[in-house]
């Protein structure tokens, strides 16, 4: 038989480009995963500051204790039960572990601090500049790749915050200060969650932030009073600490599982999510121009992972 037929399978043959590598099925099931585990974190996440934005009457402090506080109650048993179930792991202590939780804390009170002094919605679009921050801190200090169509869908985004972000918006210095700072502080974390090591679980890093969120709101009560709460307060404190925990271990899940550039678009789903409770709860009616915004914040919330979900 001639040579010539076995010609084309030959991939050192000069003059022709190697076949591609095909990319491991279960590399896209990964990325699928951590897609869908994202979605569902930040629509915990909305129902989280939702929740808290009903508490706004008790003082920040007696909010943040009270949070993480609960949140400790229900993750610590938890982590110790399956602790005995695995072999031992190292100690959570060390310093990437310790820093993650201080930008956590920093972020929370801050994002709590705004949730009760601003339209919900509001909040939610500030921190929208979240993904921006993540990708660039992926691309430039991680050195992950990037997608166009990653930033294009980022930029999207941006465009329609800014459309709610408009000219004239009477809101609280404070507020934006603060909102500002978490939306920050959030994007280090996320970074930070990237780079830990396997062996750090979900539920290790959140209760280590959410000790790290109840040291510094003791802090901040020190000399200030606390209001009593009632069982109306105890029902929204439940609903809002079980939210937190699913949307903080799931966004951290998701953000190991997909790349920050596929899941930082996501985040802006929580607009969009956001302003259906001002809708639906609280009578707040968007205008033209927000409704706009928010057609372009969930067309880029959604463009990029489906992309990436199809990509082969």
């Amino acid at each position: 038989m001639s040579s010539s037929s076995s010609a084309p399978d030959d991939p050192g043959r000069p003059g022709e480009e190697p076949a591609p590598t095909p990319i491991p099925a279960d590399s896209h099931d990964q990325e699928r995963l951590g897609i869908l585990q994202t979605f569902v974190a930040v629509a915990a996440g909305v129902g989280n500051n939702f929740f808290f934005k009903l508490l706004a009457a008790l003082p920040v402090s007696e909010i943040i204790v009270l949070r993480s506080g609960s949140a400790l109650l229900l993750l610590l048993p938890l982590i110790a039960w399956r602790s005995r179930r695995q072999p031992p792991r190292p100690s959570p202590f060390t310093r990437a572990v310790l820093v993650r939780a201080a930008c956590e804390a920093t972020a929370t009170a801050c994002l709590i601090f705004a949730v009760t002094r601003m339209p919900l919605a509001l909040v939610t679009a500030i921190l929208m500049t979240i993904p921006i921050m993540t990708a660039l801190i992926g691309r430039f200090v991680l050195q992950e790749a990037t997608p166009a169509t990653a930033w294009i869908a980022i930029g999207f985004g941006l465009a329609g915050t800014l459309l709610l972000l408009r000219p004239g918006l009477d809101a609280s210095p404070a507020g934006l200060a603060a909102v500002t700072l978490s939306a920050l502080a959030f994007a280090l974390r996320d970074v930070l969650t990237r780079s830990m090591p396997r062996h750090y679980g979900a539920l290790r890093m959140t209760a280590m932030a959410n000790a790290a969120t109840f040291t510094l709101g003791l802090t901040l009560s020190l000399g200030s009073s606390w209001k009593p709460i009632d069982s109306s307060d105890i029902g929204i404190l439940a609903a809002a600490v079980g939210l937190y925990i699913a949307s903080n271990v799931l966004i951290a899940q998701g953000i190991r599982n997909a790349r920050l550039a596929i899941t930082s678009p996501l985040r802006y789903t929580s607009v969009p999510l956001a302003l259906a409770l001002d809708i639906t709860v609280l009578g707040i009616m968007p205008d033209a121009l927000a409704l706009a915004g928010t057609a372009l914040i969930i067309a880029s919330g959604l463009a990029m992972p489906l992309l990436a979900a199809r990509r082969r």
